[in-house]
């Protein structure tokens, strides 16, 4: 019995409490259905629960969200904004770019045009300068008495001068070491220096003949050349047994490296000798 009288209040207290949980479940559920159903009972409830934990309620976590979300969006919108801008910077350059493009291709298609201009012009003149070539090749001149076309002309007193030019530098070849020789050498000197004088008055009235054609009215002058006198062996000899050391020296004035003239002791008898063999001297001409 007293066993019963000691479990009472415990059972009293059970019995209560799961009549209290059920009393509190029935209540939560009914709340959470209002919650749901009705506006201002979740309204209500969320201004309870902000004022008993503000992190708890559902209004905080959409106001912590719609913040988040809001955020996001001006993230976004800058972002965009961003995009906007570079594009506009991008188009103002691409518009920048075309426009120097342009310019770029009018200035290359004038100076194409220019460049297709002068080539037409040259082409022009080169086409003159033909004609004209060719018209003066036909022209005539008064060539040494003779009329004859220029491009004849020309030829004519080019070959004279170079046959006689070449004439000239085989005699020299040929002679030069037979001028070398003591005494006997005289005579051929005196030979071809009268045929290089001649050579060159020919070569000099050639030139003027060529000159008239061209410039008529004036002249070239020969400098004396073709009125000049060539001593003959004879004079040349004489000359040697005269002043030689003065003929020295005025041939020293005209060619450099001469060394200066020292006579030895056989100079005078080997004139002397000399002119036991080749008095008088040789008359010497050159074969034509």
């Amino acid at each position: 019995m007293l066993w019963r009288l000691v479990k009472m209040p415990f059972r009293l207290l059970t019995a209560l409490s799961k009549g209290m949980l059920a009393t509190l479940f029935v209540l939560a559920l009914a709340l959470a259905f209002l919650s749901v159903s009705n506006n201002a009972v979740s309204s209500r409830m969320s201004d309870i629960v902000d004022a008993i934990s503000p992190n708890l309620s559902i209004r905080s976590q959409d106001a912590r969200l719609l913040a988040a979300e809001t955020d996001r969006a001006d993230s976004e919108k800058n972002r965009a904004d961003a995009a906007v801008a570079a594009a506009g910077d991008l188009k103002e350059r691409n518009q920048a770019l075309s426009q120097n493009d342009d310019a770029l291709n009018a200035t290359n298609t004038a100076l194409k045009q220019q460049g297709d201009t002068l080539t037409q012009a040259n082409a022009a003149l080169t086409a003159k300068v033909t004609a004209l070539t060719a018209e003066a090749a036909k022209a005539n001149v008064n060539y040494l008495g003779r009329t004859i076309p220029v491009a004849e002309a020309v030829s004519d007193a080019a070959q004279r001068l170079a046959d006689r030019a070449i004439k000239t530098a085989k005699q020299g070849a040929a002679a030069a070491p037979v001028e070398a020789m003591p005494a006997y050498g005289v005579p051929l000197i005196a030979a071809v220096t009268a045929q290089n004088v001649q050579d060159t008055c020919a070569q000099l009235r050639d030139l003027q003949g060529l000159n008239a054609a061209f410039n008529p009215g004036q002249t070239v002058s020969d400098g004396g050349v073709c009125g000049m006198t060539v001593p003959d062996a004879n004079a040349l000899w004489t000359a040697v047994h005269g002043d030689t050391l003065a003929l020295w020296q005025r041939a020293q004035a005209l060619f450099a490296g001469l060394p200066a003239l020292t006579l030895p002791d056989w100079w005078a008898p080997m004139l002397a000798e000399a002119d036991t063999v080749l008095s008088p001297m040789p008359l010497v001409t050159v074969r034509p």
